[in-house]
C-alpha cells in the first residue's frame, strides 16, 4: 500500500468474509479503530475487542508500556505491504499469528529514503530497493517476527512491513515516552508530529513568504543562509 498515491480503497465486509479472504492471502488490511468513537478516541483492544483482549498480554518486563499506554491496535492483513513511515510515539508490535518481515531505519537516514518535506510517509519500495542494493547509504535493520515475538519500535524510526505468510495477525501498542511535547490537538492515530515541529513548519512558511518580492536567486541565497544558522544554533 502507498499512502501518498492512495492506491487502495476502503470497503465494508463481514468479519467472516474478511477473514476468509485474508487467510487465503488476498490483499486486505485491517487497522482497528475505536468502536464507540472512531473519529475521537484511539483504539483500545480491551474496549473494542474484549473477548480477544484476554488472549494477548505484554510481558511484565514491558509494564512501562502498559502504564503509559496511548492505544492498542488490532492489525490483520493478507499479502500486502505497509508503506514506509515513521511514528511519533514509541510502540511495540506483538505478532500473534503468521509471520511478518519488518525493516527499520534510524531517524538519521531521513535524507536517503525519499521523504518529501513535511511528509511522514514515503513511496519508496524498500524491499525492491534492498534486493537491488540501492540503499547503500542507509542503515536498515531487518527482523522477521513469528507468533509470540514482540518488537520495539523507537519513535521516529522509519519502518515498513511485509507478511511472509498468507495472513498476519498482530497487536500494536503505542505509548507515551516523552513527558511533554506531543501535539496538543486531536490525535486518534497517535502519529501527529510533535507540537514544536508543527509550529516550526508554520514559522518556515511565514519566513518563506516574506521573501516573495525578491528575485528567486536572492531568495535561495538568504534561505540557504537561514538554514545554515538554524543548523549552527542546533549544534
Amino acid at each position: 500500500m502507498d499512502f501518498n498515491s492512495k492506491n487502495f480503497r476502503y470497503v465494508t465486509e463481514t468479519v467472516e468474509t474478511f477473514m476468509d479472504k485474508a487467510s487465503r492471502g488476498k490483499r486486505l488490511y485491517l487497522r482497528s479503530l475505536s468502536e464507540h468513537k472512531p473519529s475521537e478516541s484511539p483504539a483500545n483492544i480491551a474496549v473494542d475487542f474484549p473477548s480477544l483482549a484476554g488472549e494477548c498480554h505484554l510481558p511484565e518486563e514491558l509494564r512501562h508500556v502498559t502504564e503509559n499506554l496511548f492505544s492498542s491496535v488490532l492489525r490483520i492483513s493478507g499479502q500486502v505491504n505497509m508503506w514506509l513511515h515513521y511514528d511519533v510515539m514509541a510502540n511495540v508490535y506483538m505478532q500473534i499469528r503468521g509471520s511478518k518481515r519488518m525493516v527499520l531505519f534510524p531517524p538519521t537516514d531521513v535524507n536517503h529514503l525519499a521523504f518529501a518535506p513535511g511528509a511522514s510517509s514515503s513511496s519508496l519500495d524498500v524491499f525492491s530497493a534492498l534486493e537491488k542494493h540501492e540503499l547503500t547509504s542507509a542503515h536498515p535493520h531487518d527482523a522477521v517476527l513469528g507468533p509470540g515475538d514482540v518488537l520495539f519500535l523507537p519513535p521516529m524510526w522509519f519502518h515498513t512491513a511485509t507478511p511472509t505468510t498468507d495472513m498476519s495477525v498482530a497487536v500494536n501498542y503505542f505509548f507515551r515516552d516523552l513527558k511533554s511535547g506531543y501535539s496538543s490537538g486531536r490525535d486518534v492515530y497517535g502519529n501527529r508530529d510533535l507540537a514544536a515541529y508543527e509550529k516550526g513548519r508554520q514559522d518556515v512558511a511565514r519566513i518563506t513568504k516574506s521573501f516573495d518580492r525578491v528575485p528567486p536567486e536572492i531568495q535561495q541565497f538568504y534561505l540557504a543562509r537561514l538554514a545554515d544558522e538554524l543548523l549552527h544554533e542546533h549544534k
